[in-house]
């Protein structure tokens, strides 16, 4: 191949690649607005069903060494706006006093009452249980499992209820999340799952389980988390969920119907991206066994969640998610271009293997072909940098429009200079946090065989509370 060739394959190619991406995005985009505009519209009109019928939840809070936390996730999980539900803390053999801390602050008893196996877990050593405000609060010690996937399990065996939240310890659920999110199981029972929308608690403080007072997150590396998570749960999730065709639940806030996860055997302990692989396999078994069903995305079901604040710490999170995508990826590669799988299998997988999976070898490619370009001499220089710069003005927007909206959408306080600063961080993330990242993925596939049960812990700080300060 000469390569004059090459460069006309590459140039196809890389322009198809940027086409495609900021088609869907717009279109994603376009849908989440409308979507957002028509639930708020609802909201101001009262028209949203607000009924006494609740299906009853258990709360599952999987926790290891997470002393600094638990507390403040419990009393935040009993200010929810929701008639019945009892809260599950996992203690997956914590080397800290996370579990006596639980145990002193609850005046919780030892129950010995059997827990029957639905799922397979690590053993229960010990079970506690208190009542407090009409709730059940239950305490789980188990023998550490090495993942988030065997503590849960032990708390579905644990739970009471039909249907049961996966959370993490860290986070802050917000008082109406359950209550929006249940409602998407009314609508149509053939639902088996629903995610909510994750924002990050940095700086965030709250009160009653709402947050009050929602500022950019002071650290950059925090406050381009949340950008990048509005950006994007808002731009795919949205309309992915008007075809059935979401890849994951997030392992943050998920909302199950019990006896279909029961009926997969629960949470696979062996796979690093528990949450993705669950909800893959929820989606094989239904069709694989011609069964209806839907997984749904609630938008307006938040869970505030802890982003590392730190550039070490973001390595090793973005490390450890990327060989997880690897890793349930392959495991599922079946629905790949699968038809009956609908746009699950034709669409959406197919998107993240091109623009998460293979993305970093797909940039990393692009650059070897610009350098080489240069130094041939076989590169239109003013057009690239104004591909480079319409690319670049399309992210800005993307990313703005949506923190923007927030201010109207969600009702988030405004706060002096915040705008600019979004702008400023936007701007780093293109020209810093990205190529950081880049390599950070680069790293983990070249690592993943070596590294891909690690598990390198990451600094947590304590979540600001009003309601357990007053």
């Amino acid at each position: 191949m000469n390569i004059d060739l090459l460069f006309q394959i590459s140039e196809k190619f890389f322009l198809g690649y940027l086409i495609f991406y900021i088609t869907y995005i717009l279109i994603g985009n376009i849908m989440a607005t409308v979507k957002l505009y028509k639930r708020r519209q609802s909201k101001l009109l009262m028209n949203q069903l607000d009924h006494e019928y609740y299906y009853p939840v258990s709360i599952i809070v999987p926790a290891f060494n997470e002393s600094e936390t638990i507390i403040t996730t419990i009393d935040n999980l009993l200010h929810l706006d929701y008639k019945i539900y009892e809260i599950i803390v996992v203690d997956d053999g914590s080397t800290d006093d996370t579990a006596q801390k639980v145990i002193d602050r609850f005046n919780m008893v030892k129950n010995d009452v059997p827990i029957r196996l639905q799922v397979p877990s690590q053993p229960i050593e010990s079970a506690y249980e208190i009542s407090k405000g009409g709730k059940t609060i239950k305490l789980i010690r188990k023998v550490n499992g090495g993942n988030k996937a065997d503590a849960v399990n032990a708390g579905i065996n644990a739970s009471e209820y039909p249907y049961f939240v996966s959370m993490d310890a860290d986070e802050v659920l917000q008082a109406d999340a359950l209550k929006n999110a249940i409602q998407l199981f009314f609508e149509n029972d053939r639902t088996v799952a629903v995610g909510g929308l994750l924002g990050i608690a940095n700086d965030v403080v709250f009160k009653d389980a709402y947050p009050v007072e929602t500022p950019l997150p002071k650290k950059l590396v925090a406050a381009m988390q949340t950008l990048e998570y509005g950006r994007a749960f808002m731009g795919s999730r949205i309309s992915s969920d008007a075809f059935n065709a979401n890849l994951n639940v997030s392992g943050g806030f998920g909302l199950f119907k019990k006896q279909a996860v029961i009926d997969i055997n629960g949470y696979d302990p062996n796979s690093v991206a528990e949450d993705m692989d669950l909800a893959l396999r929820l989606h094989r078994h239904h069709v694989e066994n011609d069964i209806p069903y839907k997984i749904r995305f609630a938008e307006d079901a938040v869970c505030w969640t802890q982003a590392p604040f730190s550039m070490d710490d973001l390595a090793k999170q973005r490390a450890r998610w990327h060989r997880g995508l690897m890793q349930t990826m392959w495991a599922h590669k079946s629905i790949l271009l699968n038809p009956n799988y609908g746009l699950l299998g034709l669409l959406s997988y197919p998107y993240f293997l091109m623009y998460e999976l293979l993305a970093p070898f797909i940039e990393l490619l692009g650059l070897f072909i610009i350098i080489l370009g240069l130094y041939l001499g076989m590169i239109n220089i003013p057009m690239m940098l104004v591909l480079m710069g319409l690319y670049f003005i399309f992210n800005l927007f993307q990313t703005m429009a949506f923190f923007v909206g927030r201010y109207f959408i969600q009702d988030y306080k405004r706060y002096p200079g915040e705008v600019a600063k979004a702008f400023f961080v936007t701007t780093l993330d293109a020209f810093f946090f990205r190529p950081y990242l880049l390599w950070v993925r680069l790293y983990s596939v070249f690592t993943y065989h070596a590294k891909l049960h690690s598990w390198a812990p990451i600094e947590r700080s304590t979540i600001e509370d009003q309601s357990v300060n007053d």
